[in-house]
C-alpha cells in the first residue's frame, strides 16, 4: 500500500508539476524553461527554435508547452501560417486536456490575433467570441479586452473605421490603469497599434497625442522591474520611427530629427522589420534608395518565410512611391500589378459578410450569457384550456389566411410568368430581325452630320439599332466591366449624344437598358438551368451584387429571383 500511494503521488507530481523533467541533463535544466525561451526569442529566435526542438526530442517538457513557445516565436519571425500552425496544436491539446484554462485562453488569443494577421476575419472572429467566453470564466479582464482590441482590429481592416476606434478607445479605457508588466505591455501594443491605424487615415495631430501617450507609457515601463531590454528597444525603435514621421508631416523638422536620431540609436533600427518602420519618415525626406534598400530586406525575410498579406502589400506600396520618386516609373507600374492582384486575393470580396458575422457572434455570445443568468428565475406557469383553444383558433385562422395568400400569390406568379416569357420572345424575335439587318457600323454613318433634329433622330435610331445589335450578339452586356466610355467609343459619339440616343431609343438611361438586357439573360438562365444557384446566374449575367439583383429583378419582373425559379419548377 505504501508503495502504491508513493508512485501515485510521483504520478500527480509529475502531472502537476511538469517543469520537474526540466532537471535531468545537469547544467543545462535552465535552458529547457519556458522562461528562458521567453527571454531570448526576441534576440536569438533560431536559438530559442533549437532549444525547443531539444526539449521535444528529450521530453523535457510538455508538447502543449513546446506548440505554444513555438508559435510564440515564429510570430516574431513574421512566419505567420507556422505561429497559427502551432498555436492551432497547443490549443488542441490543451482543449483535450482541460486542465489549465489559463494557457487555452492564451492561446485562443494568439489564434485570434495570427488570424487576423492572416486576413482570416472570419476564423479571428470566432476565437474572440470564444475567448471572451473563457476570459469570463475565470474573471481574467486584461484578457477580455484584449480580445475586445483584435476584434476592434478585425473592424479596421475590413474598412469600418468609426465602429473600430470606438473599440479601440473603449479597450484603452479599460487598460488605462494597469500598473503590472502584462498590462502596461498590452496597452503599449494597443496606443501603437492605434496609432498606425491614424497615420494610414491622416489623423496626423492624433496619432501624435496617441504616440506621446505611448512614450509616457515606455517611460513608466522602463522603471518597472521585469521588463525585457529587447523588448523596450523594440517598443522604442518603433515609437521614434513614427514620432519622427509626425513632426515632419506637423513643419517641426528639428524634433523629427531628434526623433529619427533615437530611433536610430536603438538596436532593433538595423533589424529588417526595424528598418521598414523607418519608411514613411524617409519617404517625406526624400531619400527613395534607402527606401528601397530597407524594403528589400524585409521582402526577403517574407520570400523566405511564409506570409503575404497586408504587411507584404505594405512593403509593396512603399516600393512604388520610391521608384516614382526616383523616376524610375517603368518598375513602379509593374510593382502596382503585383500590388492589385495581392489586394484582390487577402479575401476582400466577403469582407461585408464577415463584419456582420463578426456582431452577429458577438450579440450572440452575449444573448446566451444572459439568458445563462436568468434560467434560475424562469417558472414555468399554467395555461388554462380555455386559452389554449383561442391559441388553437387563432393558429389556424392564420394558417388558412397564410394558405390563401400563398395561393393568390401563386396565381399572380403563373400571371407574370406568362407574361415574361411572352415579352422575352417579342425581344429575341426584334433581337433576331436586327441581326438579320445588321452588316456592323458603318464609318460614314457614324461621322455623319445630322442636317436637322428629324435627320439626328433617324441617324440615332439606325446606330441604335446597330450599336444593340452588336452588343446582344457579342453578349458585351454580360461583362461586369462594360463602361460608359466603351460603349461611346464604339457609337462614335460624344457623351451628350450617345445619352440621347440611348433616351431616345430604350425610354431609360444605359444603367436602366444594360440591366434589361441583363436581366433577361438572367430569366432564360434560370428557364433553362434551374439547377443552377442564384448567384451563379446573376454573376453569369454580369452582376456581382445579390442585393442588387435582387432588387433589379423584383423590379422587372414582380417577382424575386427564387419566386420565379419555383414557379419555374412548378409550371415544368
Amino acid at each position: 500500500m505504501k508503495y502504491l500511494l508513493y508512485i501515485c503521488f510521483l504520478f500527480l507530481a509529475n502531472s502537476v508539476f511538469p517543469r520537474s523533467q526540466e532537471k535531468k541533463y545537469n547544467g543545462q535544466a535552465s535552458l529547457y524553461t519556458e522562461q528562458h525561451i521567453t527571454d531570448i526569442y526576441m534576440t536569438n529566435p533560431d536559438s530559442a527554435l533549437l532549444l525547443l526542438d531539444e526539449a521535444e526530442e528529450k521530453k523535457l517538457m510538455l508538447p502543449v508547452q513546446i506548440n505554444d513557445l513555438r508559435s510564440m516565436v515564429y510570430r516574431h519571425k513574421y512566419q505567420c501560417k507556422l505561429a497559427f500552425h502551432y498555436a492551432r496544436k497547443a490549443y488542441v491539446q490543451d482543449s483535450i486536456a482541460s486542465n489549465n484554462p489559463e494557457r487555452l485562453l492564451k492561446t485562443t488569443i494568439m489564434l485570434a490575433e495570427l488570424s487576423s494577421l492572416l486576413s482570416e476575419y472570419e476564423v479571428s472572429n470566432r476565437y474572440v467570441v470564444e475567448g471572451v467566453r473563457l476570459a469570463r470564466n475565470i474573471n481574467d479582464k486584461q484578457a477580455e479586452v484584449r480580445l475586445l482590441f483584435c476584434m476592434g482590429e478585425n473592424k479596421r481592416r475590413l474598412s469600418f473605421k468609426k465602429e473600430a476606434y470606438e473599440t479601440f478607445d473603449e479597450a484603452i479605457r479599460l487598460l488605462s490603469d494597469a500598473d503590472n508588466i502584462y498590462g502596461l505591455r498590452t496597452l503599449s501594443y494597443f496606443t501603437g497599434v492605434k496609432m498606425s491605424f491614424l497615420i494610414d487615415d491622416g489623423l496626423i495631430d492624433d496619432a501624435l497625442t496617441v504616440g506621446l501617450y505611448r512614450q509616457r507609457l515606455l517611460e513608466k515601463m522602463e522603471r518597472t522591474e521585469g521588463v525585457q531590454a529587447a523588448y523596450l528597444d523594440l517598443q522604442k525603435s518603433y515609437l521614434y520611427s513614427k514620432l519622427a514621421y509626425l513632426y515632419y508631416r506637423l513643419g517641426d523638422k528639428r524634433k523629427a530629427e531628434e526623433c529619427f536620431a533615437k530611433y536610430k540609436s536603438t538596436k532593433a533600427a538595423s533589424t529588417p522589420a526595424g528598418k521598414y518602420d523607418a519608411t514613411p519618415y524617409l519617404l517625406l525626406a526624400g531619400q527613395y534608395q534607402e527606401i528601397l534598400d530597407n524594403c528589400r530586406d524585409l521582402k526577403n525575410v517574407f520570400r523566405e518565410q511564409d506570409t503575404v498579406n497586408y504587411q507584404y502589400r505594405g512593403v509593396l506600396s512603399k516600393e512604388i512611391m520610391a521608384y516614382t520618386g526616383l523616376g524610375k516609373y517603368k518598375r513602379a507600374v509593374e510593382l502596382s500589378a503585383a500590388f492589385i492582384a495581392l489586394t484582390d486575393s487577402i479575401h476582400q470580396r466577403e469582407k461585408t459578410n464577415a463584419a456582420l458575422e463578426l456582431d452577429a457572434l458577438y450579440d450572440a455570445d452575449e444573448k446566451e450569457r444572459h439568458i445563462a443568468e436568468q434560467a434560475s428565475q424562469l417558472r414555468i406557469r399554467t395555461i388554462s384550456l380555455v386559452f389554449i383553444c383561442l391559441l388553437v383558433l387563432l393558429a389556424l385562422f392564420f394558417l388558412w389566411k397564410v394558405w390563401l395568400q400563398n395561393r393568390n400569390i401563386k396565381d399572380k406568379n403563373r400571371t407574370l410568368m406568362k407574361y415574361i416569357n411572352e415579352e422575352l420572345s417579342e425581344q429575341n424575335k426584334k433581337s433576331q430581325s436586327f441581326e438579320e439587318t445588321d452588316n456592323g457600323l458603318l464609318q460614314d454613318e457614324l461621322d455623319m452630320e445630322p442636317a436637322d433634329v428629324g435627320q439626328e433622330y433617324e441617324i440615332n435610331k439606325l446606330v441604335f439599332q446597330k450599336l444593340d445589335s452588336q452588343i446582344r450578339r457579342e453578349e458585351l452586356y454580360l461583362s461586369a466591366d462594360l463602361s460608359r466610355e466603351d460603349l461611346v467609343r464604339m457609337a462614335r459619339m460624344n457623351n451628350t449624344r450617345f445619352a440621347k440616343m440611348i433616351k431616345e431609343n430604350t425610354g431609360t438611361n444605359l444603367n436602366g437598358y444594360i440591366n434589361e438586357l441583363r436581366l433577361n439573360h438572367a430569366i432564360q438562365l434560370l428557364k433553362e438551368h434551374p439547377e443552377y444557384t442564384l448567384r451563379a446566374i446573376a454573376e453569369a449575367s454580369g452582376i456581382n451584387s445579390m442585393p442588387t439583383f435582387h432588387n433589379l429583378f423584383k423590379s422587372k419582373t414582380g417577382m424575386t429571383p427564387s419566386e420565379f425559379k419555383k414557379v419555374q419548377m412548378e409550371l415544368k
